[in-house]
């Protein structure tokens, strides 16, 4: 079976693959996806508005 002509041969991906490994990541964000940024601010967001939510119920409600 033949590798189709539109694909790169393994001897670029390789070369590819070092060239990128050669440079590095880049130096901020950790995040290279911006849906993921977003769904990570979401989560935290939600978060921290359930923690100061369950506070207050406490604080009236509870322990306090």
């Amino acid at each position: 079976m033949r590798r189709p002509s539109f694909l790169p041969s393994l001897d670029e991906l390789e070369d590819q693959a070092l060239e990128r490994s050669a440079v590095g990541p880049e130096k901020g964000s950790q995040f290279d996806h911006p849906t993921a940024k977003a769904l990570f601010k979401v989560a935290l967001a939600i978060t921290l508005i359930a923690h100061v939510l369950a506070g207050v119920w406490l604080v009236f409600n509870g322990h306090g």
